[in-house]
């Protein structure tokens, strides 16, 4: 795929989304579509009612922890940063009906500003002529959150593997002492370029890395995912007798497996019970310690290890 078939793949994509349509991320996890060695993942969310697209492993993880957050309505991963100032990313939500909304500023613009080289890619004119034009950057995860007042805000995470990535491309090339720098430069104008874009329309941009999150807490997360959205034949006041009992274990320092195996003699459909209970871990009906292996033939733990009291902040409007 040529550059300029790369940029009209991506407006056809993102150009003319509106709120209602089903969002297309700029770039798919495709082998035929994703930067050469990504490691890809396609994460189905009943909740959204699609399929999410991450490019990278710190992707999947934090498309997992923003997907766990009660408060998230919508997700747009790799979306288009416009080249030139355009509508609030919340235009056009019906919740959002007669609140002002400012636009983001073009990324040229405040490339210019930066003293940052903007990607540009050269194009025939139909005259003849070639011509230079920008190529659109793309953010990592854009989450869409419900705040207190029930109006909704926008924060950008931008992903990493490790903190240091942020301030040097391709960290772990080797390099000369020249392209150290020029790398180094690079990286962090364009973390700088993409956080004023979205402060513009009063955005606030998190950086995120893999090194934020225990191997614990990313094992446990991915343990969930699997499960968490598994359709469920049972009635529903048995599934929530099932939700009672569960809840009474872990008080009482009982393994929750237990539960599920004394059900499923009477009921069948052990493995029904035991997604059940991956399920109301996820929907924090039931209380766990994610900094700790999630054992369900192990009683819980009782220590504090929410997840959105360790990581809260990530999904806060403003800076605290």
């Amino acid at each position: 795929m040529t550059p300029k078939q790369r940029i009209t793949l991506i407006l056809s994509r993102q150009g003319g989304f509106e709120w209602g349509d089903t969002y297309i991320p700029s770039t798919l996890a495709m082998p035929r579509e994703a930067p050469k060695g990504s490691r890809i993942s396609r994460l189905n969310s009943r909740r959204l009612g699609r399929e999410l697209h991450a490019l990278s492993t710190p992707e999947k993880v934090f498309t997992q922890l923003a997907l766990y957050h009660p408060d998230l309505f919508d997700l747009h991963e790799q979306k288009m940063l416009w080249p030139l100032t355009s509508g609030h990313p919340l235009r056009g939500h019906p919740l959002m009906k007669g609140v002002f909304l400012a636009p983001v500023r073009g990324t040229v613009e405040i490339a210019k500003e930066l003293g940052f080289e903007h990607y540009e890619i050269g194009v025939d004119l139909p005259d003849g002529r070639r011509a230079k034009i920008p190529f659109p950057y793309q953010g990592d995860l854009l989450l869409y959150l419900r705040g207190e007042d029930g109006i909704p805000y926008a924060v950008n995470w931008t992903v990493k593997d490790r903190k240091e990535a942020f301030g040097e491309r391709r960290l772990s090339s080797v390099k000369t002492p020249v392209q150290q720098k020029k790398d180094r430069t690079h990286a962090v104008l364009r973390t700088k370029l993409e956080e004023i874009y979205y402060a513009s329309a009063g955005i606030r941009t998190v950086q995120v890395s893999l090194d934020d999150l225990p191997p614990t807490v990313i094992a446990n997360l991915d343990l969930l995912f699997m499960t968490h959205e598994l359709p469920l034949s049972l009635d529903s006041s048995l599934l929530d007798d099932f939700s009672g009992a569960l809840r009474e274990a872990v008080n009482d320092g009982e393994p929750v497996a237990y539960v599920a195996i004394r059900y499923a003699k009477r009921w069948g459909s052990r493995d029904q019970f035991i997604a059940k209970i991956y399920q109301d871990i996820w929907g924090r009906r039931l209380p766990v310690d994610f900094f700790k292996p999630i054992l369900i033939d192990h009683p819980f733990s009782k220590d504090d290890g929410d997840l959105l009291k360790a990581y809260g902040a990530l999904f806060q409007e403003k800076e605290s």
